[in-house]
């Protein structure tokens, strides 16, 4: 019964109630996409620091020793020599560990986002030390030929061939830098760090660049998991200079990163909130001034308080409702 009595007055003012209801469903989607980008963002960045799992990645800090400000850092830069020393380690499993050279090739529009697009060079033979057990979506993910990439879904749509609408695919011929390379590989989608890659021979990524005695990181694989501090340690012997990060340093730094985003959206849907509450509490009040004479008429006819203030928040859940409704269906 109060609802209809809501109903029927909210009916009566039908553009007020059609332009309150828009603003609420504007609002609520508005919240609706906050959380749904700051959940995407967590579950990138997860995704991103699963890989390192029972892994060392070592680079060369640009603030602070700790975890990394940068990661994976664009402008770290190690000997090579010094990389061949830490791969040698006692402990390290070298099959599933590389060198590995970043060279990044368009930045990211969204903030402590790893390049849009930027070159990995790793050593052939070693690619499960930072591809992990990713599969291929198409083509092979050895690189055997110097003259041979492995493309990220994002790089290979970006590197499609010209005119046509198809992405990449193994056996296409892209530029890079006005060299060809030949795609021998197309990595299944995953999180942003692998997306925009553009993956190639060490050697061939450290002549491209003219970087032939250093490259970016080393991540290493021991034999034992349980010694993977053992092996950060000793290299902090070794190269106090470097910083030697496991998987709990990598999270640490990726919740650091993400502390400012979520300070931002979180702000921006404590305002969106706010905002819905405020439009319909000015939207109850105006209709409560308009409608005092019906107020007193009710009051007059013996209906007491409860039944006027039922009306009055049958009119709020309306509103509610339909903006939901139409954030929904929009």
């Amino acid at each position: 019964m109060l609802l209809d009595i809501a109903f029927k007055t909210l009916w009566r003012r039908k553009l007020r109630t059609l332009l309150t209801v828009l603003g609420l469903a504007t609002a609520i989607q508005l919240y609706m996409m906050m959380t749904a980008i700051l959940s995407f963002y967590d579950t990138d960045i997860q995704q991103q620091v699963a890989v390192f799992a029972g892994k060392v990645f070592i680079q060369r800090p640009m603030k602070a020793v700790g975890a990394g400000e940068d990661f994976p850092s664009m402008n770290s830069s190690i000997a090579a020599a010094s990389a061949d020393s830490i791969l040698a380690l006692e402990g390290v499993n070298r099959a599933e560990s590389s060198a590995l050279l970043f060279v990044p090739l368009q930045a990211d529009m969204r903030p402590n986002m790893p390049p849009s697009y930027f070159i990995v060079g790793m050593e052939p033979g070693h690619e499960k030390a930072f591809l992990g057990n990713r599969k291929p979506q198409s083509g092979s993910l050895a690189l055997q030929d110097p003259r041979g990439v492995i493309l990220g879904t994002r790089a290979a749509d970006h590197y499609r061939p010209e005119g046509s609408p198809i992405a990449a695919r193994p056996g296409d011929t892209i530029r890079v830098f006005e060299q060809e390379f030949t795609v021998i590989g197309v990595l299944e989608g995953a999180s942003s760090l692998y997306n925009g890659m553009v993956i190639m021979p060490l050697e061939s990524a450290q002549e491209l660049f003219n970087r032939p005695d250093t490259v970016s990181a080393v991540i290493l694989t021991p034999f034992r998991v349980d010694a993977v501090e053992e092996i950060q340690s000793a290299v902090h012997a070794a190269y106090p200079n470097l910083q030697a990060s496991n998987q709990k340093d990598v999270a640490d730094n990726a919740r650091e990163m993400m502390s400012m985003q979520r300070a931002f959206f979180g702000l921006i849907n404590q305002s969106t909130i706010l905002t819905t509450i405020m439009v319909v509490m000015v939207v109850v009040l105006i209709a409560v001034m308009e409608q005092r004479k019906d107020i007193g008429t009710l009051r007059a006819m013996g209906s007491r308080k409860r039944r006027i203030l039922g009306m009055v928040l049958g009119e709020s859940l309306l509103l509610a409702l339909g903006g939901g409704l139409m954030a929904r269906s929009r």
